[in-house]
């Protein structure tokens, strides 16, 4: 078996997010990770201490990647319009990537100092639209109830919590819509 100095850090973690989606977190060993990029699992612990070091790195990996597809949603001229389409690239992420949705919202494996940095990074998208929209003594509380609104439906979504029939989508666009209404500015 090639040494883990033959593996980059880019395919271990490629194949612990590979294991993650398709298995979930409690498929995500060592031992699975490992036989993944073809190396023993001890030579997996000269790049993460432990298991929850290897987690955190997931963790940290998925709220960069929705970071960065908030970032790329917010190109338009109008705030309602940016904050919409926001809401929904939150939406398409969490349904194509359940498991490490989940990750992201369970207790973090990180240290609470970068826990929090990540998580306020993937937040700054959202709220430099409201801060630009509202101002910035608005901006935090319109950032919480919306996100509140979006992760809820999105959560019972991917529960199968919505089971009276067709129109999800339009609830959920319709959701969107009446909380971006009641945060117009006056």
């Amino acid at each position: 078996m090639p040494a883990i100095a033959k593996t980059s850090h880019e395919d271990v973690l490629a194949a612990a997010r590979e294991l993650l989606e398709r298995d979930g977190p409690d498929g995500v060993s060592m031992q699975a990770v490992a036989d993944a990029v073809g190396v023993r699992a001890p030579s997996l612990y000269k790049r993460f201490a432990h298991r929850g070091a290897l987690i955190g790195e997931l963790e940290r990996a998925a709220f960069g990647d929705l970071q960065r597809a908030l970032e790329r949603t917010a190109v338009s001229a109008r705030a309602e319009r940016d904050l919409a389409a926001m809401a929904r690239v939150y939406r398409r992420f969490a349904k194509a990537h359940r498991h490490a949705y989940a990750l992201m919202f369970q207790p973090s494996s990180l240290p609470d100092v970068d826990a929090v940095a990540i998580r306020a990074a993937a937040t700054k998208p959202v709220l430099e639209r409201l801060t630009a929209w509202l101002g910035a003594e608005h901006a935090l509380t319109a950032a919480r109830v919306l996100t509140a609104f979006v992760h809820g439906f999105v959560s019972m979504e991917l529960a199968g919590a919505f089971r009276l029939g067709p129109g999800i989508d339009d609830a959920f666009e319709t959701g969107v819509a009446t909380l971006l209404r009641g945060l117009r500015p006056r």
